[in-house]
């Protein structure tokens, strides 16, 4: 009777333990919204330097694994980059890029980039144009707004 017991908790316990994994991989394939506008606010490390503002990201029309990066409001620093993006787990980043916007191209780092459940982002980012080219990693983290 007792090895009845232990074979039907052996059974529950398996069913248990595959059904949590099924639901672990349905969230890692169900791919995080990168696009939309952000309200962020500019650190260096922990100190505020600026903010808030707001940011967008745009999903690129030719079916690409990029999306664009802009600084709507041009406030703290006048960018529009395109990053590599993973949509499936929310990343993105970029070695290197020109700005796309502003009457001088500049050279545009991006890395670290993830939005987090749909609704919160964080990048680090540094300029060429910076008073020691690619010297400070700005952290931009900020909540999608909603419009």
């Amino acid at each position: 009777m007792k090895n009845i017991f232990y074979l039907m908790g052996l059974i529950i316990l398996g069913t248990i333990i595959s059904c949590e994994r099924e639901i672990e991989s349905d969230a890692i394939l169900s791919p995080i919204n990168i696009t939309g506008q952000w309200n962020v606010n500019a650190y260096n490390d922990s100190t505020l330097l600026y903010g808030p503002f707001k940011v967008m990201t745009l999903k690129d029309t030719s079916g690409s694994d990029s999306i664009t990066i802009q600084d709507t409001e041009m406030k703290f620093w006048e960018f529009r980059v395109k990053v590599r993006a993973d949509e499936a787990n929310g990343t993105f980043n970029t070695k290197l890029s020109s700005s796309e916007v502003g009457g001088e191209e500049i050279g545009i780092k991006i890395s670290n980039g993830k939005i987090f459940s749909s609704d919160s982002i964080y990048f680090e980012i540094q300029f060429e144009d910076d008073e020691t080219p690619y010297g400070v990693t700005y952290q931009i983290k900020g909540r999608r707004t909603i419009e």
